[in-house]
């Protein structure tokens, strides 16, 4: 609804105003560790700036300061009675739609403040304004968004715009003719735009990488580096695998990063510092013996996989408006369709026609490999009834084997196993386990809970 009332400069809101705080102030704080305001706006500026979204909120904030620059200029101004009135038909058409709370409810929706979004209303309504005095119109002729787009687009044209790409060195982000956002503004808008999951993250990836350092106390700069263009060549690898038709660097610039941004990012130094830790404390025969001694979750997790799919049948006790069937019917019609599949072919052909679980059935019902206990999103039920079979010293042939039907809280499942793939051998498993003895280190350095981003306080700690 917001989107259709403000024009489209500024249809992308902000979810919170920028804090306040200061660039020494400390963002974040966990396990006696801490980072500040400016280690955070320097990891979300080179995971961000050149993303979508960080395109879009330069751009908004550039045109912001534009438009107040022209409304000075031009001797326009926007009354507090000006506001009002835009205010109150804004809130007369939103309860129009439907929206018994008005206004202030779809506002609150979108996680901004009265007074921040009067400053929209404000900025909207010098853009109208300008935009009429620029095309000669009437200070009451309805002016489009598609008008305004195309004036402000002008008026940047004819300003020249620079927009260079970060590292910032001159400390800019963004230049129209005298307009000049500085790279610290953007930072700390950028920050107020993005989800708040993005910043906690990267709160959290600080604190970890801050946390393994300590860890390995003895670990020289060089050697920090090595380790981190190892885990780069890593990923390089694994791109090329999966990704053969376009190069690592370009896949990274479709994604508004760079190699030297991927290099310090401090996900990549928590896996490589990670993966050092595990190697020093364990090496080979440390990870021979955690296997050893924990080999019934291994190989529950990693080990004897089978390929699975399924074909879902809503129904429960009684039947309503939303349950088509009861369990016993959807068991029956189930049993029937069991009878009369060959193979995996006549499987799919079956669940393209018949299933209701929408998801597997664009995938013609495949669930892919499952283990014993992942993947976690598919019920327990499913893969306790294939292990059962198997365990049990169920065949499974060339055409396969059906499975069920199986009884779940919604419905009723009926499953074909195609393969069975065994558990993989140590050189694979390895990898695993060291997995795993990395996630517990990273427990172990910041436990669920332990961190408080303090960006969202009030009052932020200096």
């Amino acid at each position: 609804m917001l989107t259709l009332l403000l024009p489209l400069a500024l249809v992308a809101l902000q979810d919170r105003a920028p804090s306040a705080a200061g660039p020494d102030a400390i963002a974040a704080r966990g396990a006696g560790l801490s980072v500040t305001v400016a280690e955070v706006d320097a990891l979300l500026v080179d995971r961000h700036a050149l993303s979508p979204t960080g395109r879009e909120a330069l751009e908004v904030l550039l045109k912001s300061r534009l438009l107040d620059a022209l409304a000075r200029e031009s001797g326009i101004t926007v009354s507090e009675e000006d506001i009002a009135r835009r205010w109150k038909e804004l809130d007369l058409r939103t309860r129009e739609t439907g929206q018994a709370g008005g206004l202030a409810q779809v506002i609150a929706a979108r996680g901004l403040g009265a007074d921040e979004f009067r400053e929209f209303l404000r900025l909207a309504l010098v853009q109208e304004r300008l935009t009429r005095r620029a095309l000669g119109m009437g200070p009451e002729e309805p002016v489009t968004e598609a008008q305004q787009e195309v004036w402000i687009g002008q008026a940047i044209a004819e300003r020249g715009l620079e927009r260079p790409v970060p590292p910032w060195t001159d400390g800019v982000a963004a230049r129209c003719g005298t307009i000049v956002v500085s790279a610290d503004e953007f930072a700390a808008f950028l920050r107020a735009r993005l989800p708040r999951e993005d910043v906690q993250e990267a709160c959290w990836h600080l604190l970890l990488q801050r946390g393994l350092e300590k860890r390995l106390p003895d670990l020289s700069a060089e050697a920090r580096e090595h380790a981190a263009q190892d885990e780069v060549e890593r990923r390089r690898a694994k791109h090329e695998r999966e990704f053969p038709a376009m190069t690592f660097e370009q896949r990274l610039g479709a994604l508004g990063r760079s190699l030297e941004q991927l290099q310090r990012d401090p996900s990549v130094r928590i896996a490589a510092l990670s993966r050092l830790w595990v190697d020093r404390k364990h090496g080979e025969e440390g990870l021979r013996r955690t296997f050893e001694q924990e080999r019934d979750l291994f190989e529950s997790r990693y080990g004897r996989a089978a390929d699975v799919r399924l074909l879902f049948l809503v129904a429960g006790r009684f039947v309503n408006d939303l349950v088509p069937r009861t369990f016993e019917e959807a068991e029956r019609k189930l049993e029937d369709m069991r009878t009369r599949v060959g193979d995996v072919a006549d499987f799919e052909g079956l669940v393209v026609r018949f299933s209701e679980e929408t998801s597997s059935r664009k995938e013609n019902g495949q669930l892919g490999f499952l283990t014993r206990e992942l993947p976690a999103e598919v019920p327990e039920e499913l893969r306790a009834a294939v292990f059962d079979f198997l365990d049990a010293g169920g065949e499974v042939g060339a055409e396969g084997a059906g499975i069920g039907p199986i009884r779940l809280d919604t419905g009723v499942a009926l499953l074909w196993v195609s393969n069975v793939r065994p558990s993989p051998p140590w050189e694979v498993m390895k990898e695993h386990v060291h997995t795993e003895l990395r996630r517990r280190l990273v427990v172990d350095l910041m436990p669920t809970g332990a961190m408080e981003v303090l960006l969202f306080a009030e009052d932020p700690v200096r």
